[in-house]
């Protein structure tokens, strides 16, 4: 593994999780991609902002300017980053690899397209946790708050694909009932990356970290990353 550190730097994950995911030391990909030795960082509104409170007219851009600052930050620590989105958190990983010179982006299940409308409200319906009987005009207003800055960003992440030129993965559950199919077809047909793949699992679902495929998916994340490093490496003529 001596190849993942370069210049006393390590390669790092920058992990971009859904809305309201979880982050914490259990999570299953951050802990697998450690035990393969590469530092990683797992960014959600929580954890880029302690007074987060979900409930804004710009949600998503407010999140993506948080997280555009981890990552400069996390930049400074690794001498080589890889941008892995999952469900929302792809959009943001498309905003930020489109931005900065980041080395690979892998995105999973990333909603370009909606299949299921009613599944995407409870996704994007905010609840403060321990208020059993929240006030329910505050939910509905923030829900459609929520709504209208998806939109913006999917429209945004659209127009930025064809200025992707690093490395990209893209990832997508065939039981997906939430994000059509077509989403991970249009990102890997509109990216103007050189090295593209596309990777389906036929047996899971949007929550594919968690579901039976989950060992395979880290296994795929995990040669993908490697073959990117070992591409720059190569240029970079290490080896």
């Amino acid at each position: 593994m001596s190849a993942l550190i370069k210049k006393g730097k390590r390669v790092g994950c920058f992990i971009i999780h859904e809305m309201y995911g979880n982050c914490n030391s259990q999570d299953a990909l951050a802990s697998y991609m450690e035990k393969q030795d590469y530092l990683t960082y797992c960014c959600t509104p929580a954890t880029c902002c302690e007074s987060w409170n979900g409930i804004s007219t710009n949600v998503y851009f407010e999140w993506l300017n948080m997280a555009e600052k981890e990552l400069a930050h996390f930049m400074n620590e690794c001498y080589t980053v890889v941008i892995i989105g999952y469900s929302i958190g792809g959009l943001i990983g498309i905003h930020l690899a489109s931005k900065y010179e980041v080395d690979a982006l892998i995105t999973i299940n990333t909603p370009i397209f909606i299949s299921d409308f009613r599944g995407l409200i409870d996704i994007l319906r905010y609840e403060q946790s321990g208020k059993a009987n929240s006030n329910v005009n505050r939910i509905t207003i923030s829900t459609l708050y929520n709504l209208f800055s998806f939109n913006r960003l999917v429209n945004q992440a659209k127009r930025k694909l064809c200025k992707l030129r690093c490395p990209i993965l893209v990832v997508q559950s065939k039981r997906d009932k939430l994000v059509n199919w077509s989403s991970a077809y249009y990102i890997f047909e509109n990216v103007c990356s050189y090295e593209k793949e596309i990777q389906f699992f036929p047996k899971s679902g949007h929550y594919i970290l968690g579901d039976s495929e989950k060992g395979l998916v880290f296994i795929r994340v995990h040669q993908f990353i490697e073959k990117a490093v070992e591409s720059k490496l190569m240029i970079e003529g290490y080896i």
